[in-house]
């Protein structure tokens, strides 16, 4: 009964902010891929002129009983943040999950917000909120697929966040790769030292000082990020906004080929 309440209550929500659906398929490692695309527009009060929360949410998933494990990674992997996904029942569709996360993310919203701008009528637009996250898949190899959520948010501040994060899984277990599981033990320093050795390369300085003086890896010691992804013959290493350099910089991105790297993999 709690379930056919909680479907029924997503559909009627779903329905007043005007969500609408769009499909798109593909293929990899003997999974067909579906996706599910909801967008909304939720009005933070009554009233004609609201501010708004703006959301945009493409989830990719694996049809069939052969994508179960895998989709169980994604939905409690934290693509979608807040991660609401990942406290929901297993037994719930991608579908239904998707709009769990939407009806959360406009519920609180509303609870965080409204008392806020009832007291600041004149800050109207600092109200307004988007939220635009797009799921898809870049690599894929040997029973492996990168999956990659690629998210935008803006919540009234001075400028937007975007952020990528990237999961290497394999199909058949579910099991999150990690760099324990591609590198060497004692791989941290060495790898750490060939990220730093690239991005002085990428920004035309010699050592790690230079580096830092253009604000990479300031008050920190270097690292390799565990957000990954294998590619064919590279690993990239994502470095989200603002992570290891100042906003202005944006995402870093840190691509090693396998030469590069044959002194730390396994």
């Amino acid at each position: 009964m709690r379930n056919i309440l909680f479907i029924v209550l997503a559909a009627l929500i779903a329905a007043s902010c005007g969500n609408k659906e769009e499909k798109t398929v593909t293929k990899a490692e003997g999974l067909d891929f579906d996706s599910i695309t909801v967008d909304t527009i939720a009005a933070l009060i009554q009233e004609e002129g609201s501010p708004s929360a703006n959301i945009h949410v493409t989830m990719m998933y694996a049809q069939g009983d052969k994508g179960t494990a895998f989709n169980q990674t994604i939905r409690k992997g934290g693509f979608l943040t807040p991660d609401y996904m990942g406290m929901l029942s297993d037994r719930l569709t991608m579908k239904q999950a998707v709009d769990s996360f939407v009806i959360s993310y406009v519920n609180d919203y509303k609870r965080d917000y409204a008392p806020l701008f009832r007291g600041d009528r004149e800050h109207r637009d600092s109200y307004n909120l988007t939220y635009d996250c797009r799921t898809y898949i870049q690599n894929h190899r040997g029973g492996i697929v990168c999956y990659i959520a690629r998210s935008t948010m803006y919540g009234g501040g001075e400028h937007s966040v975007t952020s990528t994060i990237a999961k290497n899984i394999e199909v058949k277990t579910g099991k999150v790769i990690t760099a324990a599981d591609v590198f060497a033990e004692g791989f941290e320093q060495p790898l750490a030292d060939l990220i730093v050795k690239k991005l002085c390369k990428l920004q035309d300085v010699k050592t790690l000082k230079e580096l830092q003086e253009k604000g990479f890896f300031v008050d920190i010691e270097p690292y390799a990020s565990d957000n990954f992804i294998l590619g064919d013959g590279e690993i990239t290493f994502i470095y989200v906004d603002s992570e290891i350099a100042p906003h202005e910089a944006g995402e870093i991105r840190v691509t090693l080929n396998d030469d590069e790297l044959e002194s730390v993999v396994k």
